[in-house]
């Protein structure tokens, strides 16, 4: 029994068809029609084995034409015979229920092992449409892969913003616990009258003393929330900084008298810099190192003129800290480099953050260098003159880092890198900024 074929395409695609299939000598009964109206009625009148039709036809026509054709001959094989030769056409085509697309491009012999094929119950597809359809699906699998990945990243992202927010909420509810506890404590005391003239100095100097803790807090916060925005506005003049350096370690000192500051500062030291931030930097940075040494065991800190601009350092005795803590102190704001519940030092973790971000601000740079016998150096070095900008250090393996000064070590992105792992001490990474 014949194979019954309609055949649906223009007159000229029409010759072409017909003319291969009855040449191939296979035993097919052949119907014809112009358009997919007609296409539609004569395949429910005759219902066909297979269908081969042009999918750019006027009025009915593309996935709508294969849709119908299969609502009235479900059994139907629908080959799509076209010279559209695109991978989203025939994607689609395919959806509708197509069991063939191939392109006219192809030759019109290639409809007749098509038409075998799907009679098999195989799809079919052109030679050069597959390749294009092989390549968009590896397009879109790498593209998949890609987004999969950036997903990933993202939500890791999330997870440690999340986390950050956490750890922050809790930090500086830790912080600001001790002085409201304290400040609390003295409004209880004071209300109460027949308190010793000699006891209620202290209270009112501990009271002074937790209020002025509780401002610096917010100040630094909001040094912090301005360096994100891109808000802090800096009054960068040539200056004599030594004055500056000697008041802020005279500040510090008051504040740790058990941990003796020793000061190497030179009578007069010319840099570029804003007087009241660079007084900041300073604090922070001795804040920092009084805090992680132990009682009675010196912090220094120490001023000079070298040739890549004006260098200070503060070097602390503590036990050091790990390096990918130190790299997310300089980082990221409000890390403390503790856990929060088990905190033995204060400190909300804007220090060494703020730091940084004022050194940039000035267009220096601020490095970390952990020492052999424990401890760590913080530097940073500054513009003698207005406009200048440090040069970046070389890294490690550079010929030059050997010329350095000893002091002058190329800049490490952790604050607080642990002291037994030398292998850092010159390390410079790809974050450190050239210029602010």
């Amino acid at each position: 029994m014949p194979t019954r074929v309609l055949l649906c395409d223009t007159p000229e695609g029409l010759a072409q068809l017909q003319y291969a299939l009855l040449r191939s000598g296979a035993d097919i009964e052949i119907e014809t029609a112009t358009d997919g109206f007609r296409a539609v009625e004569i395949a429910a009148r005759v219902q066909p084995a297979v269908v081969v039709t042009e999918i750019g036809l006027e009025g009915l026509a593309g996935p709508e034409l294969v849709r119908r054709l299969l609502a009235v001959v479900p059994e139907t094989r629908v080959v799509c015979w076209s010279s559209v030769a695109s991978p989203v056409v025939a994607a689609e085509t395919l959806a509708a229920g197509a069991a063939g697309y191939l392109l006219k491009d192809d030759g019109s012999e290639t409809v007749l092992r098509a038409i075998q094929a799907v009679l098999l119950g195989n799809v079919a597809l052109g030679p050069r449409l597959a390749l294009q359809l092989a390549e968009r699906l590896t397009s879109e699998s790498l593209r998949r892969q890609e987004l999969e990945t950036r997903l990933a990243e993202t939500t890791e992202r999330l997870q440690e913003l999340t986390s950050a927010k956490a750890d922050f909420l809790a930090n500086v509810s830790h912080e600001l616990r001790t002085p409201l506890t304290v400040a609390k404590g003295i409004a209880y005391v004071l209300r109460h009258r027949g308190i010793p003239e000699e006891e209620l100095d202290g209270f009112l100097e501990q009271l002074e003393g937790a209020l002025e803790k509780l401002m610096r807090l917010v100040d630094e916060m909001l040094t912090v929330a301005e360096l994100d925005r891109g808000t802090l506005a800096l009054r960068i003049v040539e200056t004599d900084i030594a004055p500056v350096l000697r008041h802020a370690a005279d500040q510090i000192a008051r504040q740790y008298p058990n941990v003796p500051i020793e000061r190497r500062i030179p009578a007069s030291l010319t840099a570029s810099a804003d007087p009241a931030r660079l007084a900041e930097i300073v604090r922070q940075l001795l804040d920092n190192a009084c805090r992680y040494t132990a009682e009675d065991q010196p912090v220094s800190l120490v001023a000079r003129s070298l040739d890549e601009g004006v260098v200070i350092s503060i070097t602390d005795r503590g036990v050091g800290m790990e390096r990918r803590t130190a790299t997310q102190a300089f980082a990221e704001p409000f890390t403390a480099g503790e856990e929060i519940l088990r905190k033995e030092r204060a400190g909300a973790g804007v220090g060494l953050h703020m730091a940084r971000q004022l050194v940039v601000q000035h267009g220096g740079i601020m490095w970390a260098d952990p020492l052999p016998a424990g401890g760590t150096r913080v530097s940073f070095c500054l513009p003698r003159h207005v406009g200048e900008r440090v040069s970046r250090q070389p890294e490690l393996g550079d010929p030059a880092a050997a010329e350095r000064p000893a002091d002058h070590a190329a800049a490490g992105e952790g604050a607080r890198p642990s002291g037994r792992d030398p292998a850092v001490t010159s390390s410079l990474p790809s974050s450190a900024p050239t210029t602010a």
